[in-house]
């Protein structure tokens, strides 16, 4: 990223020192830098200037009740199936479209089948 500290790119990332490379960030970051990134600057001004209501805030980004993000890794061949199943189904109107709704009904089949859901 141009403009931007190395350091603080990963600080930031691995959440180390963070509170030390924000003072330094605030002052490197100036409002008006359109070469920073936009949230990482507000990241750490946030961070710096008021902590409790950042913490507020994460607990108001909660995912909905009975959703739980699991994350899995998938061959290129099949991931790109499913984005282009995904979109292609979105364009034709249907119902069902979104790749968390194509993976549920695909999988919840094979999971009553083997005993592993009711």
């Amino acid at each position: 990223m141009p403009g931007v500290d190395p350091e603080l790119v990963r600080s930031f990332v691995t959440q180390n020192g963070l509170a030390e490379k924000s003072s330094i960030a605030s002052t490197k970051l100036q409002p008006g830098d359109e070469s920073a990134e936009p949230s990482l600057q507000s990241t750490t001004t946030t961070s710096q200037s008021r902590p409790k209501t950042q913490t507020a805030k994460r607990k108001c980004r909660s995912v909905p009740v009975g959703l739980i993000p699991v994350t899995v890794r998938l061959r290129p061949e099949v991931a790109g199936a499913l984005k282009r199943a995904s979109l292609e189904r979105e364009l034709e109107g249907e119902q069902v479209f979104t790749q968390q709704d194509l993976v549920e009904q695909a999988l919840e089949p094979w999971l009553k089948e083997n005993g592993f859901l009711d």
